[in-house]
């Protein structure tokens, strides 16, 4: 994703937390283009069809602490689900109360699709 803005009144942190759950992975692989060497690109028009949870109430230590997750994953090359399992359980089953089943078959989804995805280029 690139060229991102905000609405006024739009925390980016939020939007940040509501992105990097097995919820809204599912929904990016399956509204993405992918293209060649397993590529995903969302544009802006697809932007609007993933599914992100909505996080306007959340505490700003939980926030913080979410966040702090995300950034060691990514800053340190970690496995991204050491990161979507703290936010799944946390965020979307503790704080908003998703059901953890719901959890679950959307990461397999995702990892389904992102399997199938970057297999593609294997294939002859």
């Amino acid at each position: 994703m690139h060229r991102i803005k905000f609405n006024n009144g739009v925390i980016p942190e939020n939007a940040l937390l509501s992105y990097y759950n097995s919820i809204a992975f599912a929904f990016t692989e399956i509204c993405g283009r992918s293209y060649g060497g397993g590529v995903l690109e969302i544009l802006p028009g697809e932007m609007g069809n993933i599914v992100l949870p909505k996080i306007e109430s959340i505490d700003c230590v939980l926030r913080k602490r979410l966040l702090r997750v995300i950034d060691d994953v990514v800053r340190n090359d970690k496995d991204i689900e050491v990161a979507l399992n703290y936010i799944d359980a946390e965020l979307l089953v503790r704080f908003l109360k998703i059901p953890a089943d719901l959890c679950v078959m959307c990461r397999n989804i995702w990892k389904k699709m992102q399997s199938r995805r970057l297999n593609r280029e294997h294939a002859v």
